[in-house]
């Protein structure tokens, strides 16, 4: 199959859930606005990198895909519901966007257990990541439903909402060492590139992971 534009995502994405603009708004589908957010932090930053921007968009309308099927199962759904469709290029992003550097330990709020962890885990051991896999997994943790943030205020949030884990400090530590690392690529600070981010959000990014820190400093 021919490689999927963004706006072939795009369409993808909202088919069965969004007919029109007030479908938006219904809290339902804020999910719909992340992923709207993270395709557009995505191709900004592939393009940074001087990368295919429009591939990097679509990955980020698709990421979530699978909410539209099963919220808790969206990763497997997602694949499924993609692969179905012959979008095998795309579908991976739908397992490895939770998990940096496609580590099954490296994932926000926990992990998956069960059969779910053996299938994705099955996945991203046969998957090394791609720079757009790290695009996307990065996005993931500074787009909201409203707009971007700063990396430190969503993970304050993820973890106020789903508690400290095991992982949590050792999935902090590799977030800021994944943002480091895309920035020493760019050449740049990753919020020099997005001028929406709130004034207070910059301004509270000392206070923000001072809290984060203290919060699951004990995880471990």
């Amino acid at each position: 199959m021919e490689k999927i534009t963004s706006a072939q995502a795009y369409a993808l994405l909202v088919d069965g859930v969004i007919e029109n603009e007030n479908d938006l708004k219904k809290s339902a589908n804020k999910w719909i606005l992340h992923c709207i957010y993270t395709a557009i932090a995505a191709k900004r930053i592939a393009e940074r990198l001087q990368l295919d921007g429009d591939y990097a968009m679509a990955l980020g309308y698709v990421h979530d895909i699978g909410r539209k099927i099963d919220h808790f199962n969206h990763p497997l759904e997602g694949y499924k519901y993609l692969m179905e469709r012959g979008y095998e290029d795309l579908a991976g992003i739908c397992l490895t966007h939770s998990f940096i550097d496609n580590d099954i330990t490296m994932t926000a709020g926990g992990g998956p257990d069960g059969e779910k962890y053996t299938k994705i885990n099955a996945f991203l051991k046969n998957h090394s990541p791609t720079i757009y896999d790290n695009i996307v997994q990065m996005c993931d943790l500074f787009c909201l439903e409203t707009g971007f943030t700063t990396v430190e205020k969503r993970l304050l949030d993820i973890t106020k909402r789903k508690g400290v884990f095991p992982n949590s400090l050792d999935h902090y530590h590799k977030t800021i060492e994944l943002k480091k690392r895309l920035e020493r690529e760019m050449g740049c600070d990753l919020y020099e590139l997005f001028p929406e981010i709130s004034k207070e959000d910059l301004e509270n990014v000392m206070t923000d992971r001072q809290e984060l820190l203290k919060m699951i400093s004990g995880s471990k």
